[in-house]
């Protein structure tokens, strides 16, 4: 006997009737509810657990009793029921998947017990066994690509050191750019250096700014090591120059190759180097290398 007010030690002594062998002795019943009390739906919260757990949860919230030998649920599990219910329903919704049905005694109490076998027709052949089929697993998620798990915004702050032409020689700077990722191998990057010095030897110096503009193609977008290629326009500026007819802007062709080398989903390092055509009354062709610090997201 299971009972709201009883439930702990009726489902102590089941437990200690199992051990022995024995049927459990039937606590004294309580007086049953009134009809109506007992339709009334309860807010019941019981969660998956061994069987007798969950009819002594039941009994406790419905505040009811309930009669069960121990023997034929010592095995069995119990789904989760909650909800507002009446306490019949969700006694039997504990009951769905298991042989064993609920009754009324005589004087009211609720039993639970196997149900009953039902003789097949002489001579009749038994049923075959249907097999259980398992439920189709679901397919594997596809693993995200590089521009999903990372994101498709890059940000670099290189240091860089240009080498020109013949005798021409430029100094170390900083460079800021960013990409945009329309593929995992395909990006658009655009790269602004610093001002620098820029000596040409005999003829003077001036000051030399760049930004290039690139169309990058990465080889192995999901790997720790991603090599890439680029080409685009570079913009070369000249002022401040200490020579005659230094002072202008010139636009031509770049190229790039560079590795970018994974920390984490966002953070990578960088190495790379490009080259541009300048033709001007000074050749400058510069070749650029760079060392870098990536951020994506």
């Amino acid at each position: 006997m299971i009972g709201g007010r009883f439930g702990r030690t009726a489902l102590a002594a089941a437990a200690w009737c199992i051990s022995a062998t024995c049927y459990p002795a039937v606590s004294q019943a309580q007086t049953p509810a009134p009809k109506t009390a007992r339709d009334a739906p309860v807010a019941f919260d019981i969660a998956s657990q061994p069987m007798a757990a969950a009819l002594n949860a039941w009994a406790v919230q419905a505040n009811a009793q309930v009669f069960v030998d121990p023997g034929p649920v010592a095995h069995l599990s119990a789904p989760a029921v909650k909800g507002s219910l009446p306490p019949r329903q969700a006694l039997r919704a504990l009951l769905y998947h298991s042989n064993l049905q609920v009754v009324q005694g005589t004087d009211g109490v609720l039993v639970i017990r196997p149900r009953p076998v039902v003789a097949a027709a002489p001579k009749a052949p038994a049923p075959a066994p249907v097999a259980e089929v398992a439920p189709a697993a679901p397919a594997p998620a596809a693993p995200l690509t590089a521009r999903a798990s990372e994101g498709p915004w890059l940000l670099r702050l290189d240091a860089d050191f240009v080498s020109g032409n013949g005798g021409n020689s430029g100094g170390g700077t900083a460079a800021i750019g960013g990409e945009y990722f329309f593929t995992d191998h395909v990006a658009g990057a655009v790269s602004v250096t610093l001002p620098r010095t820029f000596s040409f030897g005999a003829q003077g110096s001036a000051r030399l700014q760049s930004s290039i503009g690139t169309l990058k193609y990465y080889f192995a977008p999901e790997y720790r090591l991603r090599p890439y290629v680029g080409a685009g326009i570079d913009v070369m500026a000249l002022y401040g120059a200490t020579g005659r007819g230094m002072d202008h802007a010139t636009v031509g062709p770049a190229v790039q190759a560079g590795l970018d080398v994974r920390l984490n989903p966002h953070w990578m390092l960088n190495t790379d180097v490009s080259w541009a055509q300048v033709r001007s009354d000074i050749h400058i062709d510069p070749v650029q290398f760079g060392l870098g610090v990536l951020y994506r997201f």
